[in-house]
C-alpha cells in the first residue's frame, strides 16, 4: 500500500530500491507504524519546520560545510569535497541527536560560495534512541576494529544472523577509497534480510527510515562517481 502512493512520484526510485524480503522480515505492525510516522511526518509543518531548526543548528555547530537553505549566491564545490561532506552530514545526523532529514538526494544540494547549501524535502524521521546506539556501537566497532563492540551492536537490533552481508555496506580494505553503487547497496540490502529471514530474526521498525536515508545517500554519491573516504568521514564525527 505504501509503495503504490509515491509509484509515478519523484519517490519512486528510492523506494523501488526497498528489498520485497524485507517486507517478509519486519513484523506487519511495526512496518505500518514506521510507513505510517512517515507518511504523518510529511504532512506536519510545524513538526518539519522545528526539525530542521535542529538540524541547522546543529550543522553550524559542526561546521561541516554543509548549510540549510538556499544559496545566497552559486559557486562551485569539487566533486570529492562534495562527497565527503555529504558522508559527514550522514553520520553527523546519526550521532547529533534530534529528528534526522532522511533526504539527501543529489537535486536537493546546491553549491554556495563556500558551504553546501542543503533543502530536503520533508522526509524526516526521530529514531530510536536504542536503535541509534546500537547503530552507533555497529560503526564505532566496525572503524576501530573492535569485533565485540561491532557485534554487540549487531545483537541489539538482532542482526547478527547477517553479520557477513553487513560488512559488505562499509566496503572492503581500509574504507579509505569507497565507491558507491545503487545496485550493490541494493543487492546486500537484499541478501541481509534473506539471511534474518532464514534465520527466523524479527527487524526494528526503524530499519524502514534508515534503509531509506542510506538509498539517498548511495543515489548522490553514485552520481557524483569515484571514490570517498568513509572513514575520515566517520572519523571526523565520532572523535568530536
Amino acid at each position: 500500500m505504501w509503495k503504490s502512493l509515491v509509484r509515478g512520484t519523484e519517490w519512486r526510485q528510492i523506494v523501488d530500491l526497498a528489498s520485497p524480503s524485507f517486507f517478509d522480515v519486519l513484523p506487519g505492525k511495526a512496518l505500518r507504524r514506521a510507513t505510517g510516522t512517515l507518511s504523518k511526518a510529511w504532512f506536519d509543518r510545524d513538526g518539519f519546520a522545528e526539525a530542521r531548526a535542529h538540524r541547522a543548528e546543529t550543522l553550524d555547530r559542526a561546521d561541516l560545510g554543509v548549510r540549510l537553505g538556499e544559496p545566497e549566491a552559486h559557486g562551485a564545490i569539487d566533486r570529492e569535497t562534495r562527497g565527503q561532506r555529504l558522508l559527514a552530514l550522514y553520520f553527523h545526523q546519526l550521532y547529533a541527536g534530534g529528528p534526522v532529514l532522511l533526504d539527501l538526494r543529489p537535486e536537493r544540494f546546491e553549491a554556495g560560495i563556500e558551504q553546501l547549501r542543503w533543502n530536503p524535502k520533508p522526509l524526516w524521521y526521530r529514531f530510536d534512541e536504542d536503535f541509534l546506539g546500537a547503530m552507533r556501537e555497529i560503526y564505532a566497532g566496525f572503524y576501530a576494529g573492535d569485533d565485540a563492540r561491532f557485534e554487540a551492536g549487531l545483537d541489539r537490533v538482532d542482526l547478527r544472523c547477517a553479520e557477513g552481508t553487513f560488512l559488505q555496506h562499509f566496503g572492503a580494505g581500509d574504507q579509505r577509497a569507497v565507491a558507491f553503487d545503487v545496485a550493490s547497496f541494493t543487492e546486500t540490502f537484499h541478501q541481509t534480510f534473506l539471511s534474518c529471514r532464514d534465520g527466523g530474526a524479527s527487524l526494528h521498525r526503524d530499519f524502514v527510515p534508515l534503509g531509506l536515508y542510506l538509498a539517498t545517500l548511495y543515489v548522490h554519491l553514485e552520481e557524483l562517481g569515484g571514490t570517498f573516504d568513509v572513514r575520515a568521514a566517520f572519523d571526523r564525527i565520532a572523535s568530536v
